[in-house]
């Protein structure tokens, strides 16, 4: 295998593992946030453009109205030859869930609430059961039903698969589930979210405790202080608190690995001198002894001058787990999922963004967060091989070297296709992780330039 095969083999190793750690941390949605997600998407029937009462009694002549969800599955399950539960079944359904939510609220303490503020605030027991499960009042409801209204009015087993699973799936993507607070969040605030602990992050995994859940509620935090409940602020408070909690562990990340970075400068000041070496050992790509004491004279070089050449390798340990929690933490943010800057969602992905709704505002936004992230990651990525190329010009015009040759056009190509994955990730995002990775690159080059002073001060 030719080393370009390697290399590329390497690199494509690489996004396969980065695609699948970035979904390695764990869902925070509980049951009861779920609950809530499938009670949006299926809230219920109106009969003659009227929510359905406890006293409700439907006559041959009323109109029943669905949603478009329900809708939709009512014509998949018509077209699939399954067994549609009647008028009669939903309606009553909807009498059994408002029972539940009015006791719900009598032992919650929630006395004199309407119908309508009650199954706001208590409606999500209709796929909720005891013991935090899942569908459980509504099986025993549907059991109930069979008997009072017949079979033939309610659910068969298929229909029951279909409905279940088009009902999960309403909640089956929905991830901003971190919140420090109870409340609404979403688009449209129209999500009930119950507010997370630490304690609860640790059940959730190790990362989620130590990493995820930190960053997400300094997001959460920081937009609250910035005014993210004020509609004037909706959005732009959230984008504030993304810039601050960039800076805040990028700076972090820049101290815990300073000396590692200080050591990747030098070696790219040491190029010229590495270049000489290599000059005395054109052959080292096909001579076994001349490859030997090129690598024996580079170590000794690096040695000389304080350079370990597995720095970069303890950066990418202590970057890579960081970029994933934050990844996490971006996806999982309630208060991200809320508001928007100039149309965009800051939780919405920014493909998604890029290919609906053509022309409007939040495509515009999208276009420019994708350009700019792109830009910023290219040259971010090019500038330190930039000033290393102006380090070495003059010694490589001196010289003709085959080894040095081969390996520098393999490391340009590894990065060329490391820059367009991260790119295409890029495209994948949400908008908030966009945001990060932007100003993360602008912080990456304004570092870039501050360790070349800071070096060519010592030099």
């Amino acid at each position: 295998m030719t080393k370009r095969a390697k290399g590329f083999l390497k690199v494509a190793a690489l996004a396969v593992f980065v695609f699948l750690a970035s979904g390695c941390t764990a869902n925070f949605c509980s049951n009861a946030d779920k609950a809530h997600i499938m009670y949006v998407y299926d809230s219920g029937v109106t009969v003659n453009g009227a929510p359905v009462t406890s006293t409700t009694v439907l006559q041959p002549t009323d109109v029943v109205a669905y949603n478009a969800d329900l809708t939709k599955v009512l014509a998949s399950a018509a077209t699939s030859g399954f067994q549609v539960p009647s008028h009669e079944f939903w309606v009553s359904l909807d009498q059994k869930v408002l029972a539940k939510a009015h006791d719900k609220a009598v032992v919650s303490g929630d006395l004199d609430l309407t119908d309508a503020t009650v199954l706001t605030k208590y409606g999500y027991l209709k796929f909720y059961g005891t013991d935090d499960t899942l569908w459980g009042y509504w099986l025993t409801w549907v059991g109930e039903l069979k008997l009072t209204l017949g079979i033939e009015n309610c659910p068969d087993a298929d229909f029951t698969t279909l409905y279940k699973s088009k009902v999960n799936a309403s909640y089956s993507t929905f991830k901003a589930c971190i919140a420090v607070t109870n409340g609404y969040y979403g688009p449209n605030e129209n999500y009930f979210v119950t507010g997370k602990s630490w304690g609860y992050a640790f059940n959730k995994g190790l990362i989620e405790g130590l990493l995820v859940y930190p960053v997400a509620w300094l997001v959460d935090t920081l937009s609250i202080s910035f005014g993210s409940n004020s509609v004037a602020m909706a959005g732009w408070a959230q984008l504030l608190a993304i810039l601050l909690t960039t800076i805040i562990v990028r700076g972090l990340l820049m101290a815990a690995t300073f000396k590692s970075t200080l050591g990747t400068q030098k070696m790219s000041l040491l190029q010229p001198e590495l270049a000489k070496l290599q000059g005395k050992y054109p052959n080292a790509n096909t001579n076994q002894y001349e490859k030997q004491k090129l690598a024996q004279e580079q170590m000794d070089l690096y040695k000389k001058n304080g350079i370990s050449p597995f720095s970069q390798i303890l950066v990418m340990l202590v970057q890579f787990p960081i970029f994933i929690a934050v990844w996490g933490a971006m996806t999982g943010s309630s208060v991200l999922a809320t508001g928007s800057v100039f149309g965009l969602n800051l939780n919405a992905s920014v493909g998604n963004a890029m290919i609906t709704n053509l022309f409007s505002a939040a495509w515009f936004t999208a276009v420019g967060l994708f350009v700019a992230m792109a830009v910023a990651q290219f040259v971010s990525m090019k500038l330190p091989t930039w000033i290393q190329k102006k380090h070495t010009k003059d010694v490589m015009h001196t010289m003709k070297n085959p080894a040095a040759d081969s390996q520098q056009k393999q490391m340009k190509m590894i990065s060329n296709v490391m820059l367009i994955m991260i790119i295409v990730m890029g495209f994948s995002l949400p908008s908030a992780m966009g945001v990060y990775w932007f100003i993360g690159a602008l912080i990456s080059v304004a570092q870039t330039f501050i360790t070349k002073k800071v070096m060519d001060a010592k030099k």
